[in-house]
């Protein structure tokens, strides 16, 4: 008998070091996750500080960041002709008062109320697009132009950043 209690103790002692070093494991990832979440945080941190500068010095031209200002206005400039491109696809356009994007059958303006098109306005040109206001087609009043995009603020959303029109940059 003495063989299965030192063989019992054996094992007592066994468990409770795998129990002991598990519970050291599951701290050390409880750890690891709150590092991460903190990393995460510091930088979305760094990013608005830094959309923040943009917005206060991006017409700057002589300092040390007058490069990365102006690749940054490229990429908003790229991003709005991308998105003007899904619009027209979708079939989406820009609300006359606003500018905000609205979907291809909207009547009325989500934003501002504003009233969008309607049977008696909405005709056919020769081409098969749709005019708008007396000749234009809704292409050409589809999206803000790419300089007001470029221009506008951005501010940071959920990790992301998008522009004063709502879209995502």
């Amino acid at each position: 008998m003495a063989f299965f209690d030192e063989l019992s103790k054996t094992l007592s002692d066994k468990g409770k070091e795998a129990a002991q070093k598990a519970k050291e494991a599951a701290g050390v990832l409880q750890m690891k996750a709150q590092i991460a979440s903190e990393k995460s945080k510091l930088k979305e941190l760094y990013g608005a500080v830094g959309v923040l500068y943009y917005k206060k010095h991006r017409d700057d031209e002589d300092t040390e960041f007058g490069d990365l200002f102006r690749e940054i206005g490229n990429v908003l400039t790229n991003v709005a002709a991308m998105e003007e491109k899904v619009q027209q696809l979708e079939g989406a356009f820009a609300c006359p008062v606003c500018k905000k994007v609205m979907k291809k059958d909207a009547r009325f303006c989500s934003y501002c109320g504003a009233a969008l098109r309607t049977e008696e306005e909405t005709d056919e040109d020769e081409t098969g697009e749709e005019l708008w206001d007396g000749g234009e087609t809704a292409a050409e009043t589809d999206a803000a132009p790419m300089e007001a995009v470029a221009e506008s603020e951005v501010v940071p959303e959920d990790g992301c950043f998008v522009t004063e029109e709502g879209r995502e940059a």
